[in-house]
């Protein structure tokens, strides 16, 4: 026969157990996160991650140059074959017997000026290299020079631009920009030639190279 005031089994292991306050709650789980923090702080680092190498880029290969042919450079060629004067007889070495000689070329529109000075100068032929040829024309606006012996200057009447004949016609003063035109002569025992003009001759279309025409 039970004994109707013995206590059930389950209300006296539960009163073995005491229950577990709110407070005690919360101090158990700060200390468990304290406890985190620690190992979380005496753990070693963990080693660091090993970056591979990079290859150093490939040499940019240059392509090999294209071989050039040498060529000689073609001579320089002379003046009656690429300018469009012809080759003239303008004079003989008895008609330069007063110092200057007037005469055409490479037309009858275009007077120029034979004049030996009796010193050698620039482009000078003739024995003493002393002989040279000029354009009539100023280099200004055309108009026909005049010759000076005695002082070799050639003096434009129109608008007194003056060129020194020694020295290969260059202007002395006036308007001009220019030196009068040189002709370009050859001597064949008496006979003067010329066979070309160095400069531009006034109102000449053609003083160019035929190439450059």
């Amino acid at each position: 026969m039970e004994d109707q005031g013995a206590t059930p089994p389950n209300e006296v292991a539960g009163a073995q157990q005491p229950r577990l306050g709110r407070r005690s709650f919360l101090k158990l789980g700060s200390v468990g996160s304290a406890a985190a923090v620690l190992a979380a702080c005496s753990a070693p680092p963990a080693p660091p991650t090993a970056v591979p190498p990079t290859a150093p880029p490939a040499p940019t290969v240059s392509a090999a140059p294209t071989p050039v042919a040498a060529t000689e450079p073609a001579p320089a060629p002379a003046f009656s074959d690429v300018l469009p004067y012809p080759r003239l007889k303008i004079a003989t070495l008895s008609d330069l017997q007063k110092g200057v000689f007037s005469t055409t070329y490479p037309d009858q529109f275009s007077p120029v000026q034979v004049i030996k000075l009796g010193t050698k100068t620039v482009g000078g032929v003739g024995p003493d290299g002393d002989i040279v040829a000029y354009s009539g024309l100023c280099t200004h606006m055309g108009c026909p020079v005049s010759y000076d012996p005695a002082t070799k200057v050639f003096m434009c009447p129109c608008h007194y631009s003056h060129f020194d004949a020694a020295a290969d016609a260059m202007l002395i003063s006036g308007p001009a920009t220019q030196h009068l035109p040189r002709l370009v002569l050859e001597v064949e025992g008496q006979d003067i030639y010329a066979v070309s003009v160095q400069g531009l001759i006034y109102g000449r279309p053609h003083n160019l190279s035929l190439t450059e025409l």
